[in-house]
Parts: C-alpha cells; sequence; structure tokens
C-alpha cells in the first residue's frame, strides 16, 4: 500500500527560490558598492589632477590612478596607501619636447569630509618618488641641434642599457658588443652605462654608428661622457684611427635637462632603460597645493 504522508517538493522550491533571490540581492548590493567605489575614486583623482596641473605647471591634467584595495575603505581612513600621477608629451625649454613625468605617491592624506563638501585644498604626502623620462625620439631631436654636421645629421637613434664595464671594454676580437640589457636595466645610482646608435651616411653609405657611454647626475641633469666607439657598415666592423675616434667621440659629450622633478624632489639616481634615459629622486613629507 502506497504510503500517502510523503512530503511534497512545494518548501524545496520555495527556499531555492528565497536562496535565489538573496543571491541576486547580493550581486545587486555589490554591483552598486563597485560602482560608488569607481565614481567616488574618480572624484578624488580629479581632484588631485587639478591640483597636479597647477603645482607641476602643466598644460593638460595628467592621469592619476589611485592603487590598494577599495578606495572607499581608503577614503573612511582618509589616507591613501598608493596614488600614481602620470604626465606625457611634457615639453622642457626648447630643446625637448616629449618628456615623460611621473610620480608616486604613497601616505596621502585626504579627508572624506574635504573630498565630498569640495573643500579639499591641501593633500599632505608622506613619500614621493618622482621621475622623468626622456625618450630615444628627443634625445635625438636635441643631438640635431649641435653645430657639427656630423652630430647633427644622425637618425634613428636608439638607447639601450649596459654595464660599466662594458662601456669601457672593447671586445678583444674586434666584433660588435652583445648587449644584455636585463642585467642592467634594473640598476640605479648617480651614474649607469648607455649604449647610444644611430645612423649616420659616411661617403654616402648608411653607416650604424655606436657611442658607449657613462651616463651621470649633475645638478639634476643627465650628463653623457662618452668612452667608446662602434662603427659598422653592411654589418662589418669599420676600424677608425685612434685620433679620429677621440675627435668624434668629444663631439657625442652632451648634457640633458630634462627639467625639475615633481614637488621639486632632489635628483638622487640616474636609469638607462632601453629607448629612454631617466633621473629619479625621493622627499618626504610634502604638501600638494601648496
Amino acid at each position: 500500500m502506497a504510503n500517502s504522508d510523503r512530503p511534497t517538493a512545494a518548501p524545496r522550491r520555495g527556499r531555492s527560490k528565497a536562496v535565489r533571490r538573496l543571491v541576486i540581492t547580493l550581486v545587486v548590493l555589490v554591483g552598486l558598492l563597485v560602482a560608488a567605489d569607481f565614481g567616488a575614486a574618480a572624484v578624488f583623482e580629479h581632484e588631485v589632477s587639478k591640483r597636479a596641473q597647477q603645482q607641476f605647471g602643466l598644460r593638460d591634467h595628467p592621469s592619476v590612478k589611485v592603487g590598494g584595495f577599495s578606495f572607499l575603505l581608503q577614503a573612511v581612513s582618509g589616507e591613501y596607501d598608493r596614488v600614481t600621477i602620470d604626465a606625457k608629451g611634457v615639453p622642457v625649454k626648447d630643446t625637448l619636447r616629449d618628456v615623460d613625468v611621473h610620480a608616486e605617491l604613497r601616505g596621502v592624506q585626504a579627508p572624506l569630509s574635504d573630498l565630498i563638501g569640495g573643500s579639499l585644498k591641501e593633500v599632505p604626502i608622506r613619500e614621493v618618488e618622482g621621475q622623468v623620462k626622456v625618450k630615444a625620439s628627443d634625445l635625438n631631436r636635441a643631438l640635431q641641434t649641435n653645430s657639427n654636421e656630423a652630430v647633427s645629421a644622425v637618425t634613428n637613434l636608439t638607447i639601450d642599457p649596459v654595464s660599466e664595464k662594458t662601456v669601457r671594454t672593447a671586445p678583444t676580437d674586434g666584433t660588435e658588443t652583445e648587449v644584455d640589457g636585463k642585467e642592467v636595466a634594473d640598476q640605479e645610482g648617480t651614474t649607469a652605462g648607455v649604449k647610444l646608435c644611430g645612423t649616420v651616411a659616411i661617403a654616402g653609405a648608411p653607416t650604424e654608428l655606436c657611442v658607449f657611454s657613462i651616463v651621470s647626475l649633475d645638478n639634476g641633469a643627465i650628463k653623457i661622457a662618452p668612452a667608446r666607439l662602434e662603427v659598422h657598415n653592411s654589418g662589418s666592423e669599420v676600424a677608425l684611427p685612434a685620433a679620429l675616434q677621440k675627435r668624434v667621440l668629444g663631439l657625442f659629450a652632451y648634457r640633458v635637462d630634462p627639467g625639475a622633478l615633481p614637488f621639486k624632489v632632489t635628483p638622487t639616481a640616474v636609469t638607462v632603460e632601453p629607448g629612454l634615459l631617466s633621473v629619479k629622486g625621493k622627499a618626504s613629507n610634502l604638501v600638494l597645493g601648496r
């Protein structure tokens, strides 16, 4: 005989619907919180961007990004872990036209009440790391202003990091120097090795000219001190007399002024990366907007 007291499935279906409603509600709430987080972060980034534009004397608003988990949680505390500011294509004097400016701010203090009320005037910062970058194309343009025709005719300039040992030591077999950029690209200090290569016409033939140099800080500027020269024509090295090499090297001694670091940070290091030269520095306890 069949058991007529067997429970129905209706309560289970009811519980399932309740769980689905709860999940949907949670998803909607999370979406709203995420939207609010992004919206509040956008307001903060815009405010910091305006003040950075004024303080750095930029033509356009720089890009500002807030790092760390959850902007709203940081906003409630009034302190932000990390904020990055980037400005691209910044002209410096009459020589450089495409300098990149980067600043990483740590411990940025901006009370939520001031942010919401629009009364945020000054932003204290615990630590700032600033950097300016000079690209190979900008350095090439600067070199082309040289009064010497051999230097001003250089095109397609490239920048590669090399060790200072490589700068001072030529291959014993007379072959082209092999560069391992990964070995030295992350090293920082007051000096660094660099390989500058460009194309110049010699006797009507395109010739690659590579100048191995030491770059150093010189009152905030980048000083390029050539050490040795390699000349390649159609893949073969061209040997130049020592006296002529010395004369050519002297033409490439150059001083590049990339402008002041953001927040007037004191330069402490010069670095070489593929395609660019840069100056870095750090400072503590500064105020944005003062």
